[in-house]
């Protein structure tokens, strides 16, 4: 039985109960309807780049990347100029939590009631006040196929050993880029996913990682902190090692040269939501930090209970906020690529955003074999544009996982994303002069579908190889570089053209004073062909014996039939380090044993390695990540070696050596 006093009470709390329910705050863009544009007056025409990145907050190297897409008086914009700082301070004094900022949009985010949404739309200087989108992930289940076992992986001559990771580049002809030394040296690389526990797999752990920031927790910490949830940084770890991760016979990714930049944007609780505010953050931050390539695996479309979602009509590229962001990071010189979603089976089945976003690479998933993945989403826009651009392997692609040496096979579009970021970053790093629509017109028409595109694999699968020669001559950014018995030392270049390369043409330049002269060219040889009928391959020469520790700054310049030119830049980079050395072996001759010791200037992945005179590999002795400095004695025991003369090379970074040994029984 109820009294009467205790059913007011009960109503009382009922009442009180739906309130709270009512009042619950919820996250809003506030937009404001002007900017303090004194600061961008302030920004003479004549500034030094130094003076124009202070002053505005952009990076001298994202300034540098501009310049490529555009004119010298509008490098910095009205969109640049930094929100009011007397507009925040007016909210936060009504007791509003502010949480990202976006410059681009002149807007902010934050919690907040009904009521303080009514009392913020009416308040002078606010704009407008629309509600954040809050999208519900679709997880793909790890692959059921099993793990390709490096023993059945196909023998093909190559540079690298990439273990069971052979299928998913070789797809996409990156195994051949790879060969000719481009690796994405010289491009930084933005990554925007659910945290990154980089510093812990061995396939990520030597990454070049320059920077870090969470927008969540907001702090500079991307791998799992206090209040994440277990799995937080488990798929941007994935998405990460397909990009760049390296390790020989297990995972070599396309850009594992380039360096990176990472976004924790994607909240991971239970419900596994995305917010696409903490997008816009995440992809404003790396853009002015000087990224030349964004990597996206994250998708908006359908949304939480409760939320305001998308529609397929608003999939045109101009309706969701990250569509409208991608194209702002595109129009500012940044090669943005993003996941077309895995909503291929679903009610939904189209792409998500900022997949429908024009002037960005919109990538879809198929098969080791080609095949449309029957989860990738599909387009055409709602505009009618067709999508995707491109597509790579999505299908039981390999990666690392967030412990030290674990890998696994994964789907999703997430997976084949990184793979064309790869790709865009190769093709940047043989022609950094390129545009984001250059870059994407390269990989597009160059695929393998680019007669006919549809809407299920667009152009097709990625030709990373005949994208990086769509705009003419490459050179090779990572040149092999060998000290030579008498201390002299070997400089090789690949240089590839789909026009003949005049041999005469090919010159290596020196100089030992820091620029200031340059020796008498040398003319270079061709050495390793690639390709007979256009003279491609590696061109050598030899610097002659310098002091060690000298700092030799070298470039190669090159001509093909179509008289277009190009150079290669070496800066600074010593022929003879002040510390790297290999010994001669001791004793030598040996039976059955001997000792090599060696000495590395500068920390780097390394590795020992005995050949016979045939060039067939017949032990490793090192293959490992090292410190600078004199290393411990190797034992190599040749026991089941026959008498001989053999080879040892040492390989650290872009340096090398090798010497002979002589095995008597």
């Amino acid at each position: 039985m109820i009294f009467k006093s205790q059913k007011v009470f009960v109503l009382l709390l009922f009442a009180a109960s739906m309130v709270f329910a009512l009042e619950r705050p919820q996250k809003y863009w506030i937009y404001f309807r002007d900017k303090d544009e004194r600061v961008l007056h302030a920004l003479s025409k004549s500034a030094s780049a130094a003076e124009i990145s202070q002053a505005s907050g952009i990076s001298e190297r994202a300034l540098a990347r501009r310049a490529k897409v555009l004119p010298p008086d509008r490098i910095i914009s009205n969109e640049d100029l930094p929100v009011s700082q007397q507009y925040v301070d007016q909210l936060e004094r009504t007791g509003i939590y502010i949480i990202n900022t976006s410059r681009w949009f002149n807007a902010v985010t934050a919690m907040v009631t009904n009521e303080q949404r009514q009392r913020i739309s009416s308040l002078s200087f606010v704009e407008r006040v629309e509600p954040v989108r809050i999208f519900i992930k679709k997880e793909l289940p790890p692959s059921q196929i099993p793990f390709l076992d490096k023993s059945s992986t196909p023998t093909i001559q190559q540079l690298h050993d990439y273990g069971p990771s052979l299928t998913q580049v070789s797809q996409i002809k990156v195994v051949d880029v790879h060969n000719l030394r481009i690796t994405g040296r010289g491009v930084l690389v933005g990554m925007l996913d659910s945290g990154f526990r980089w510093r812990i797999p061995e396939a990520t752990k030597n990454m070049n990682v320059i920077g870090e920031y969470d927008f969540i927790q907001h702090d500079s910490v991307t791998a799992n902190g206090s209040g994440d949830a277990s799995n937080q940084d488990s798929h941007g770890t994935l998405t990460l090692s397909t990009v760049g991760g390296y390790k020989e016979g297990q995972l070599v990714s396309p850009a594992f040269g380039a360096s990176f930049i990472l976004a924790k944007t994607e909240y991971v609780p239970t419900e596994t939501n995305i917010e696409e505010d903490n997008w816009v953050a995440g992809i404003e931050w790396e853009e002015q930090n000087g990224a030349d390539v964004v990597s996206s695996s994250l998708g908006y479309s359908e949304f939480d209970a409760g939320q305001k979602g998308y529609t397929y009509a608003d999939m045109n590229g101009r309706t969701a906020t990250t569509s409208k962001a991608a194209v702002l990071a595109a129009r500012r010189g940044v090669v943005v690529c993003s996941a077309m979603g895995n909503e291929g089976q679903s009610s939904w089945h189209y792409l998500t955003s900022p997949a429908d976003a024009d002037s960005i690479l919109s990538v879809g998933a198929v098969s080791s074999s080609g095949v449309i993945a029957s989860f990738s989403s599909v387009g055409p826009t709602s505009d009618g544009r067709t999508k995707p651009e491109i597509v790579a392997q999505g299908v039981s692609t390999y990666a690392a996982t967030t412990s030290p040496a674990s890998y696994g096979n994964f789907n999703g579009t997430s997976l084949s994303t990184p793979l064309a970021a790869g790709a865009a970053a190769l093709v940047l790093s043989a022609h950094p002069e390129l545009t984001p629509i250059q870059v994407r017109e390269a990989l597009r028409n160059t695929a393998s579908n680019a007669a006919s595109p549809n809407n299920s694999i667009g152009w097709g699968v990625i030709n990373t190889y005949k994208a990086i020669l769509y705009y003419g001559m490459v050179l090779s950014t990572d040149p092999e570089i060998i000290v030579l018995p008498d201390s002299s030392t070997s400089v090789g270049v690949f240089v590839v053209s789909n026009a003949a390369v005049k041999k005469d043409s090919v010159l290596l330049y020196y100089s030992t004073n820091g620029g200031a002269t340059f020796a008498t060219p040398l003319p270079m040889t061709l050495a390793v062909i690639v390709d007979s009928s256009t003279n491609s391959g590696m061109y050598t020469a030899i610097i002659p014996k310098q002091s060690a520790g000298t700092a030799v700054k070298f470039y190669v310049f090159a001509v093909d039939t179509t008289n277009k030119s190009r150079i290669t830049k070496v800066e600074g980079r010593p022929p003879v380090p002040t510390s790297f050395e290999l010994y001669q072996n001791y004793p030598n001759p040996f039976n059955p044993s001997t000792i090599i010791q060696y000495t590395l200037d500068r920390p780097n992945h390394t590795t020992l390695k005995v050949y016979d005179l045939l060039g067939r590999e017949v032990a490793t002795l090192v293959d490992e990540y090292q410190t600078a400095g004199l290393k411990s004695p190797v034992h190599f025991d040749a026991s089941r070696l026959a008498s001989g003369v053999y080879l040892y090379r040492l390989k650290s970074g872009e340096f090398s050596a090798v010497k002979k040994l002589v095995l008597l029984k």
